[in-house]
């Protein structure tokens, strides 16, 4: 006989029912358990799939401009000289001063010390370019004045693969290139040196694009853990466990396993895709990986707190939809993002956008891809936490929403 329950009297339903629920989930057995099915006039489905496009337009209006002009980072080397601090303090000023034609600034002006602090803001991705007068600056600009055959050398350095860099270098040079002709009286008096920062001068279109799908692929590891979990609950699995001694992290700890093995499987083939078509990190492969696997755990996190949260595998599908275009919106995959710098620790800056998993991954995989560095400590050990933190809300929430014995 078929028995249906009512929704949110299952679990005491099975209790009520204690060892019959070692009934298989079989459909071809003569006694079974069956999922209740969801009704077709589930509100939660339409509410969710509307209210994607308002979410997502307020979150772009929360972190993004919504009024002005849009401003461009641009780290500056101040003068080491006494003699030159004169001159680049003038062109720095020049710098900050630059604006659109509403007269807003359009270059957000960091000043550092030295050529290395300043390759570092960019490296960060808190700078798109840095500006550097090299020593001897004033000697040079009073030279300029004096010979129109001389120039004046600046040097406009940035990562090319950053899709801010060329508007932040055009701006940049465009503000030093106004306030030269004006101390001189001449144009053009500019000598500019541009340089690529790592392998950005020599990777191809296509290699610069690489982190980014990388990081889209491992997103998409959350749906395929949303789903597992919320078809055990649609399916009925789950109400057969109330009465068992299984934790709430064994079985998802299962869950999580299958899906790790999924990620790393879609990372292998992932990256040996990019391997034949050309694409080489400059940094080690083996740590490549290691930030793969540390993402995937993490966004499996998220994905198991969706399933606990979903009533059906359709609900689960939507809801992930959220955290995902977080994701692509606010953790530099599609787009270099600022965020809300919270506080420093030991020179780390720590970000209030660090909650994103996906924001590590991209760091990480931006130093090590384009600059070949190993010095992503902080976006490691943040993967990890992460990890375990996502793992933790989501164990919490499915036992209560799904293990708990009737009182």
């Amino acid at each position: 006989d078929g028995v249906t329950v009512d929704k949110g009297y299952e679990n005491a339903f099975g209790a009520v029912l204690g060892d019959d629920l070692d009934a298989p989930v079989d459909p071809s057995a003569p006694m079974r358990w069956t999922g209740a099915a969801i009704a077709g006039d589930d509100p939660a489905l339409p509410l969710l799939a509307l209210g994607l496009g308002p979410f997502f337009v307020a979150l772009i209006w929360l972190f993004f401009p919504s009024g002005g002009s849009t401003t461009y980072p641009v780290a500056v080397v101040e003068a080491g000289a006494p003699g030159d601090r004169a001159a680049v303090e003038q062109a720095i000023t020049a710098l900050e001063r630059f604006g659109a034609d509403d007269g807003a600034p359009v270059l957000e002006v960091t000043r550092v010390a030295n050529p290395a602090e300043a390759a570092a803001e960019v490296q960060a991705r808190r700078a798109a370019a840095y500006v550097d007068f090299p020593a001897g600056f004033a000697a040079a600009l009073a030279a300029a004045s004096a010979d129109p055959e001389r120039g004046v050398p600046v040097t406009i350095a940035g990562d090319l693969g950053n899709p801010l860099y060329p508007v932040t270098a055009i701006m940049a040079h465009e503000a030093v290139a106004r306030h030269l002709g004006a101390v001189t009286g001449r144009q053009p008096v500019l000598a500019l040196t541009e340089v690529a920062l790592g392998t950005s001068g020599a990777r191809t279109e296509f290699e610069a694009y690489v982190p980014g799908v990388l990081v889209f692929a491992i997103g998409l590891t959350m749906f395929s853990a949303a789903v597992a979990v919320a078809q055990e609950v649609e399916g009925g699995t789950v109400r057969r466990l109330v009465r068992t001694p299984l934790r709430a992290g064994e079985f998802l700890g299962g869950v999580t396993l299958v899906q790790l093995g999924i990620g790393l499987g879609a990372g292998v083939l992932s990256l040996a895709t990019a391997g034949l078509l050309g694409f080489r990190p400059a940094g080690p492969v083996p740590l490549v990986g290691l930030v793969w696997l540390l993402t995937c755990l993490a966004v499996i996190g998220i994905g198991l707190v969706v399933g606990a949260v979903a009533r059906s595998v359709a609900q689960a599908f939507l809801l992930a939809n959220f955290p995902f275009g977080v994701f692509m919106f606010l953790s530099g995959t599609m787009f270099p993002i600022r965020g809300v710098p919270l506080l420093v620790v030991a020179g780390q800056e720590v970000n209030l956008l660090d909650v994103l998993p996906p924001r590590h991954a991209v760091n990480a995989l931006n130093d090590l891809i384009t600059y070949g560095s190993t010095d992503i400590g902080y976006e490691l050990a943040m993967l990890a936490a992460l990890s375990a933190g996502f793992f933790w809300a989501g164990a919490a929430l499915f036992r209560h929403r799904h293990l708990r014995a009737p009182g």
